[in-house]
Formats: C-alpha cells, sequence, structure tokens
C-alpha cells in the first residue's frame, strides 16, 4: 500500500513537470509560429541633403545679430581698419 501511494506520488509529480514541459514547448512554438515583421522601406538617399536657396537659409537668432568683433587691444575690427588704412 505505501509503495502504491509513493508511486502514485512521483506519478502526479511526474505529470506537473510533464505539463509544464507542455506549456512552455506550446508558448515557444506559438511565439515561432509567428511572422516575422516586414522589414521598414528602403530609403532613398538620392535627395538625402538639400541645398535650400541663398533666400530661403535663415540664420539662428544668436548668429543673426552682428556683433561688433574686437582685437586684443579692445579695438573694434571695423574701426582699427579705418585707423590704419
Amino acid at each position: 500500500m505505501n509503495q502504491d501511494a509513493a508511486r502514485l506520488d512521483q506519478s502526479e509529480s511526474q505529470l506537473s513537470r510533464d505539463r509544464e514541459a507542455l506549456a512552455q514547448n506550446q508558448r515557444e512554438s506559438t511565439r515561432a509560429a509567428r511572422p516575422a515583421p516586414e522589414p521598414a522601406p528602403a530609403v532613398n538617399l538620392n535627395r538625402a541633403i538639400e541645398n535650400p536657396s541663398r533666400a530661403e537659409q535663415v540664420l539662428p537668432g544668436l548668429l543673426a545679430a552682428s556683433r561688433p568683433q574686437v582685437n586684443a587691444l579692445g579695438q573694434t575690427i571695423g574701426k582699427f581698419i579705418n585707423t590704419t588704412a
């Protein structure tokens, strides 16, 4: 009687392990059966860099305002050119 109970316990534990293995295999099979995602469309690089016309080109606000350039003596470049020329 004790041997039958022990074998029954072993059989139940083996059954639970087999069920878990079956569930794992089914999950993997389902994952493998999914269609692969479609690749992204090819990018046309012929016009990747476009050069807008001069009228369309705009400088950022910091660069648009011309600031006087100062040399090492503290003179603005324009004033220095006028005095030396």
